[in-house]
């Protein structure tokens, strides 16, 4: 199978060239090439880790942020996505064919998250950069998924009309502390290739939960009782449903920076509410096994092969009231993983 343009250019990437393209100070070091940051500046040599091999980047200090090439390319130049692509093709030579040939975005996400996992864990940094929106253009939603007016306002769900993100609903990412740390496009149009584009791109989603900041004080109201559903839009129709103490992870991986954040929002009880079919019950499983003994679990057990966006309001209130404890929900699916 051909390759596609984006990975064909990162492997024609050198990353010291790269780097020196960019004027980069005090390179050094072959593998994990270390220097000054040349996207912050700065003066420390050891502060920005760029892999030869990996085509991956972090940055210690300063920007405390890191990515794929491309990623590299946008903040530097404060350029698209397509626009970085196109540089770095005419950088290294890449031939492209333009008009014919799909650019997607999303092909290194899960290399590039893995990658600023391990350095933030080295670093133990856990607390993502703000994000600043720009360039960007938005208009207010008057329906959507059938979400009332009151819905839409709080989750702030607009419509992108100018920017990379146009014609796509555009969803504002907060962490605990209600501070923007990205954003993200979901599609609404057929050609649009990718259901959800994320800025940045290099956003590390394992370190918010969405909606834990902006629904704190439902939380506290609940006695630190929090629903963790798969996504923003499952999280709307719960909010919808009046059931406002909801926030959610970006899929259904749960990690020990989600841990951290719930310390801090003062959360003792987890109510888990995964999609009912066999990825969201894996990923229940788990879930369930990173945060026991660390909370009360119960389980939210919705109609087969349903999410909550899915779900009537009466069949929420439905799943509300028969919550199951973790062990009722393992001998109705089992503990183990399901292949």
């Amino acid at each position: 199978m051909a390759k596609k343009p984006v990975e064909r250019i990162r492997e024609a990437v050198d990353v010291k060239k790269l780097l020196g393209f960019y004027n980069a100070q005090h390179v050094r070091g072959s593998g994990n090439i270390r220097c000054c940051c040349p996207i912050h500046g700065g003066d420390n040599p050891s502060a920005f880790v760029f892999s030869e091999t990996e085509k991956l980047w972090y940055c210690f200090t300063g920007c405390l942020e890191g990515g794929d090439v491309f990623d590299f390319v946008m903040k530097i130049e404060e350029c698209s996505f397509l626009e970085a692509v196109q540089k770095l093709a005419d950088m290294f030579n890449v031939n492209v064919d333009w008009e014919n040939e799909t650019i997607e975005e999303n092909v290194f996400r899960d290399q590039a998250r893995e990658f600023i996992e391990r350095m933030m864990k080295k670093k133990n940094v856990h607390t993502l950069p703000p994000y600043k929106i720009k360039d960007m253009k938005f208009a207010k939603i008057k329906e959507y998924r059938g979400y009332s007016p009151e819905t839409i306002e709080h989750w702030k769900l607009r419509y992108c009309t100018e920017g990379e993100l146009k014609d796509r609903i555009v969803i504002p990412f907060e962490d605990v502390d209600r501070r923007l740390v990205g954003i993200t496009g979901r599609a609404t149009k057929a050609e649009q290739v990718e259901k959800f584009l994320h800025r940045p791109r290099n956003l590390h989603t394992g370190y918010f939960l969405t909606g834990l900041g902006r629904n704190l004080k439902y939380v506290q109201e609940a006695g630190g009782a929090v629903k963790i559903v798969e996504g923003v839009f499952d999280a709307c129709r719960w909010f919808e449903a009046g059931f406002k103490n909801v926030c959610a992870p970006i899929g259904i991986f749960f990690t020990e920076e989600h841990i951290l954040q719930l310390y801090k929002a003062g959360v003792t009880i987890i109510e888990f509410g995964f999609d009912n079919d066999k990825a969201g019950r894996n990923g229940m499983r788990k879930a369930i096994q990173r945060a026991k003994g660390k909370f009360d679990i119960f389980v939210l057990d919705y109609p087969e092969g349903k999410d909550p966006d899915d779900c009537t309001v009466e069949e929420l209130v439905e799943v509300d009231k028969n919550k199951l404890t973790v062990w009722e929900w393992y001998e109705k699916y089992g503990e183990e993983i399901e292949k």
